[in-house]
């Protein structure tokens, strides 16, 4: 899947008067903040939205973050700013607001170590105007949620498959802008994307085509089944779309899910919602209404939609459509190959460029 935009969680950011910038000038809020647990550590996988209501531009010159347990007690400190040969402050991308608009910050600090106690989440701004003659320090306090599924999920493949492209800080799900300009007048306010995968079975060396990039049948996933990971109702279906790579943007502004090309949405209880793109023409037998059982059959894999190549783009959401928001998701019955050696993973989320061996 190669393209979403989360609703705004309500903190109040506390602002500290500096300079002769106005008091007001700055407003913080975050996307939600849910801590995935990874084989290397806590991921915290949110945006932090900044507001200028201003009428200059306003820069930001520093973030850190101050990390809280439950009674109150400071364990981790970070920062990012302006020093140094090629400051860190860099990561940001874009670090100017311009008057009356909002940035989306992806969280620079995404990663913490798992013996972390992680309860309150202090980010503290230090922003200037674009001389640096005036200055103004925000900050907010958010809460971490420590986001645990009430299903046990099996993979929605079998056999062999590498996660091509998940939502590490570098993939392209986790990095959707809900404020890019474009993406906005598509329509998207949620990013149900924000946990996502984009899933391609391999052969034992690990590649997952043979012969021409753009022929879908050289692949070795193409036609492969996709199997439900848990049992549930089907909530949403589409069969009709080409195996092209294609999708008619003109669209998303009605229906934001032409993205997917062909689908099953499936509610899976809980709130947990799980949606399998990209589905070959035809392939899918699942039905909207239709009860389906852990590891059934609902669609094979193509390349109809959003798609680069032929592979199934899986994400779990807790709403039936793309309005929603990512949730994490937990597999099990699959072990992580690394070379002639495999570990067994149990409820455990699959990392960018793992390859895995599953049931």
């Amino acid at each position: 899947m190669r393209l979403l935009l989360p609703a705004l969680v309500a903190l109040i950011p506390s602002l500290v008067f500096a300079g002769t910038l106005a008091r007001d000038t700055i407003a913080i809020a975050t996307t939600p903040v849910l801590i995935e647990h990874m084989a290397d550590g806590q991921h915290l996988n949110f945006d932090l939205i900044v507001t200028n209501s201003g009428d200059e531009a306003i820069d930001i010159d520093r973030i850190e973050l101050s990390v809280f347990d439950a009674e109150g007690a400071l364990v981790l400190r970070r920062f990012v700013d302006g020093n140094g040969v090629r400051p860190s402050i860099g990561i940001l991308g874009e670090r100017r607001i311009a008057p009356g608009q909002r940035l989306s910050v992806f969280n620079p600090f995404d990663t913490l170590a798992a013996e972390v106690p992680v309860t309150t989440l202090r980010y503290d701004f230090e922003l200037s105007n674009a001389d640096g003659s005036r200055s103004l320090r925000a900050s907010i306090d958010a809460r971490a949620r420590d986001h645990r599924s009430p299903n046990d999920y099996r993979t929605p493949l079998s056999d062999r498959f590498i996660n091509y492209d998940g939502h590490d800080a570098l993939g392209h799900h986790r990095r959707f802008d809900v404020e890019f300009a474009p993406i906005k007048a598509m329509g998207f306010k949620t990013n149900a994307m924000r946990y996502s995968y984009d899933f391609v079975p391999v052969n034992a060396d690990g590649a997952m085509f043979e012969g021409d990039f753009a022929r879908n049948e050289d692949w070795f996933g193409f036609d492969q089944p996709i199997l439900a990971i848990a049992d549930g109702k089907v909530v949403a279906v589409a069969h009709s779309n080409a195996d092209n790579r294609q999708f008619d943007q003109g669209k998303l502004a009605e229906d934001k899910m032409v993205l997917f090309g062909n689908y099953v949405v499936i509610d899976h209880g809980g709130g947990e919602f799980g949606v399998y793109a990209h589905a070959r023409q035809g392939s899918v037998t699942a039905k909207v209404g239709e009860r389906v059982r852990r590891g059934q059959a609902i669609a094979r894999i193509g390349a109809s939609g959003s798609a680069f190549f032929p592979h199934l783009h899986f994400q779990l959401q807790n709403g039936p459509d793309l309005d929603a928001e990512g949730l994490p998701s937990y597999f099990s019955g699959f072990a992580r190959m690394l070379g002639q050696r495999s570990i067994k993973r149990s409820r455990a989320s699959i990392d960018t460029g793992e390859i895995v061996q599953a049931e």
